[in-house]
């Protein structure tokens, strides 16, 4: 009788694994990297990270189509990774937040191996800047096609590079030889829960390259956070690939601020204040609204240099996924933010981008109130 008992649970304990596996396999068909399960109980804890989608929730909506489909009697918590770095656990049913235990985090470190849990990713993605108002040029403008990729070394350290493909410029005197895209070293973390840090290093869009710091604290399930961002960097300039001059890195900027989600219609306002890259102190208010994958905002920023508004908005970029192997992914960037400012002469409250979102803009998606407002 005790030999049959021990020979269910072992059966039992195989078909576990067996489930789990399958589950792993049919989430990274699907797009999924670095998919771990950790079976707990009657709790299934799935670490994932899909780079396809600029909203976690519509990544663990997703998830859970595919488990559906292997799970059953069992709570699923879904633990979102941005840059290979765990975020929280959020319930499958709900999407209640709780922060990581010690036991998970133990059980990440264990497993988690980017070279072999990420495919090599290809990402295509647009960059524009424009300008409006003259009588003989009433729109100029600057159209590059990127490609670029996204390669983890360590955990929360990643290397981004690529190639810049310009289109069109009516803008400026930047050369139209193909020329290395924005490239950096990135290091992502959260040492502790809520206190979120992105360090990098590297060349940036605006002609800017040196080092930048990002600084966040909040919670995924508080309605407010708030940041540093600063930076030490210097001017560049590319002519193709064999003319590259660097300038000093001599100009420091330095940000705070502070961000509020209001309780109705996912409007979120922020205030910052400190000194831009243009070495001009003042401040700046933004009032964002989400709309699920789009982010639209208006904002409004006076400094030294003068005073200024405009509007800027977030979009995913079609068509996502283009083709997919298990080594090798090629697709659109998850999305194409663009900002314009009334005030194009005057260089007031300007800030670099760096191809990737800025650390503010992606936990904004992780917020709880937000999240299950979509699931209404």
């Amino acid at each position: 009788m005790r030999r049959n008992s021990y020979l269910f649970v072992v059966l039992f304990l195989i078909s576990l694994s067996f489930y789990a596996q399958d589950l792993k396999e049919a989430l990274y068909e699907e797009g999924f990297e670095n998919v771990l399960v950790n079976d707990e109980d009657d709790t299934l804890k799935i670490f994932f990270e899909l780079r396809e989608f600029r909203s976690p929730y519509h990544s663990m909506r997703f998830a859970n189509d595919i488990a559906s489909s292997f799970v059953e009697g069992k709570t699923i918590e879904w633990i979102p990774l941005h840059h290979n770095i765990p975020i929280g656990k959020y319930s499958s049913d709900s999407y209640s937040f709780n922060t990581l235990s010690s036991a998970d985090l133990e059980f990440y470190n264990k497993n988690n191996k980017p070279f072999k849990n990420y495919r090599f990713n290809v990402r295509i993605r647009p960059f524009v800047a424009a300008r409006f108002g003259y009588y003989s040029s009433p729109f100029e403008t600057i159209f590059d096609g990127i490609i670029d990729t996204r390669v983890y070394l360590a955990k929360g350290l990643s290397a981004q590079t690529g190639l810049v493909i310009p289109i069109q410029n009516s803008l400026n005197n930047t050369s139209m030889e193909p020329r290395i895209a924005p490239s950096m070293i990135s290091y992502f973390t959260q040492f502790t829960p809520g206190h979120f840090a992105n360090i990098s290093y590297g060349t940036y869009h605006n002609d800017r390259y040196g080092l930048d710091v990002q600084y966040r604290y909040g919670l995924p399930s508080k309605n407010w956070s708030v940041g540093i961002e600063a930076g030490l960097t210097g001017f560049y300039y590319q002519d193709g690939f064999q003319d590259i001059i660097f300038s000093n890195m001599s100009k420091i900027h330095f940000l705070a601020d502070i961000e509020y989600h209001l309780p109705i219609e996912n409007l979120n306002v922020r205030a910052s204040v400190g000194q831009f890259i243009f070495q001009d102190f003042g401040g700046r208010v933004d009032l964002i609204k989400q709309f699920g994958l789009v982010d639209v905002g208006l904002f409004g920023t006076y400094t030294q240099n003068g005073a200024t508004a405009g509007f800027q908005f977030a979009i995913p970029v079609f068509p996502g996924n283009i083709f997919k192997t298990k080594k090798v992914q090629l697709r659109t960037a998850e999305e194409f933010r663009w900002e314009y400012t009334y005030n194009n002469e005057d260089r007031v409250g300007l800030k670099y981008r760096m191809g990737s979102p800025r650390l503010v803009d992606v936990l904004r998606q992780y917020r709880v109130d937000f999240i299950q407002s979509l699931q209404r």
